[in-house]
């Protein structure tokens, strides 16, 4: 029987790469994604070309943070009489603002000045709610994917979760400050998911990606600026791909990387060391 990975956020980006990878390499998918009508037929399309390459697929356009919408789909899969071998948690949603209006330093310089014409109408800013809100969908959900799982006994005896962090973890980017929260968080969760549930064949690590010309990353106003400072710092003068993060995704299902537990791995090219 194929092995069985779940993708929370598997439309587009890091997580569509991952569903193509892993369904080359023989796995079956149950993917879940939260779109509109345009953006879901394309993923759907996606979805039906790899099934009819014999990839078994439970595709749902359901949002991953609803409880009801999560047991759905545990329901399915205790129905089927499957195993998950693989959790990969892509979920890019979250609220993207300053704390306060922007203001520069006494340095003033292009980049400054690109950033006050960035932020010069900006109303609306962080409260806690932003906050709650996007460590909810970034980090907490998927310690709701990986109990939810174990609870009903839906994984395999041996069984790998992976969720993707960024740099911004560790790094102060202006409108990124919720963000950032959320990834901390995620990083906090995964280590004592790899501690706690390791007695139980499950391991759980983070994969770190540089930065990746995604629709998620179009959100960041300030985008160009951002890509722009990674092609100048990365190694090999280039961004991150999706399709590098679903190789790792890959890497990391297979028995040779049981050993590999807690981690978080930098899936960049050696960018965050320059």
């Amino acid at each position: 029987m194929k092995p069985l990975a779940i993708i929370l956020g598997a439309s587009s980006g890091m997580g569509m790469a991952t569903a193509l990878k892993l369904a080359r390499e023989g796995f079956n998918l149950c993917v879940l994604y939260r779109e509109r009508r345009q953006q879901a037929r394309e993923a759907e399309e996606a979805f039906d070309r790899l099934r009819s390459q014999g990839c078994k697929i439970l595709s749902y356009n359901k949002d991953a943070l609803d409880a009801q919408s999560r047991e759905e789909v545990m329901q399915q899969l205790l129905e089927q009489g499957v195993k998950v071998s693989l959790l990969l948690h892509s979920i890019a949603r979250g609220n993207l603002k300053l704390m306060v209006p922007y203001r520069s330093g006494d340095h003033h310089s292009k980049t400054s000045a690109e950033l006050e014409r960035l932020f010069a109408d900006e109303t609306h800013f962080l409260q806690g709610e932003d906050f709650q809100l996007t460590t909810e969908a970034m980090a907490l959900s998927f310690y709701h994917w990986v109990k939810a799982l174990h609870a009903k006994n839906l994984f395999e005896k041996e069984a790998m979760t992976l969720a993707l962090t960024s740099e911004g973890s560790k790094k102060a980017w202006r409108n990124y400050a919720a963000v950032s929260v959320a990834k901390a968080a995620l990083e906090a969760v995964a280590r004592s998911i790899a501690l706690e549930f390791a007695p139980y064949g499950i391991r759980c690590n983070i994969l770190q990606p540089g930065v990746t010309d995604t629709r998620a990353l179009h959100y960041i106003k300030g985008y160009p600026l951002i890509r722009e400072q990674s092609l100048d710092r990365n190694p090999f003068g280039r961004l991150t791909t999706p399709e590098d993060v679903a190789d790792v995704v890959y890497l990391m299902s297979r028995k040779e990387a049981q050993w590999i537990n807690g981690a978080i791995i930098p899936v960049d090219g050696g960018e965050s060391i320059a």
